[in-house]
């Protein structure tokens, strides 16, 4: 190496700081041997898979939901084997208008029905740890019972 170059020693560049994770709350069962965390925000595998038979909504305990969706699956079937030729399409874009309306509704509400149904059944919100949790409990309108 020629002497008028010097070595500069490499500094280490500080990891950037990463983004902060999503708020999530952590519900525990009344007898405390289960937990189920439900994340605050968009509801992204109702939203995409809600509509196979309502199989997400069921695993989640929204069995009311989930009867909705097989409601309209039934009704799908019904119109598209019953309904008259001329009036067939406009049926099955209304059908197909009320499936993407409900994905869309449960894409932004799913999370916090899933926390409301939680309460429903007795779990309790673990104690907040950050402002958050407890703005995401605010919001779904849950309070720490």
């Amino acid at each position: 190496m020629p002497a008028s170059v010097e070595e500069r020693p490499r500094s280490r560049r500080a990891a950037a700081p990463s983004a902060p994770a999503r708020a999530s709350v952590l519900f525990r069962s009344p007898s405390g041997q289960r937990a189920k965390r439900v994340k605050v925000g968009f509801a992204w595998d109702l939203f995409l898979f809600a509509g196979f038979f309502g199989v997400p909504l069921f695993l989640r305990g929204l069995s009311a939901w989930g009867a909705a969706v097989l409601a309209l699956w039934l009704a799908d079937l019904g119109l598209g084997r019953l309904a008259p030729a001329p009036v067939r399409v406009p049926l099955e874009l209304l059908l197909f208008a009320a499936f993407l309306g409900l994905q869309l509704y449960l894409g932004f509400r799913g999370n916090a029905l899933t926390a409301r149904a939680c309460r429903a059944r007795g779990w309790l919100p673990e104690p907040a740890r950050d402002a958050s949790v407890r703005e995401a409990l605010a919001a779904w309108g849950i309070e720490r019972g």
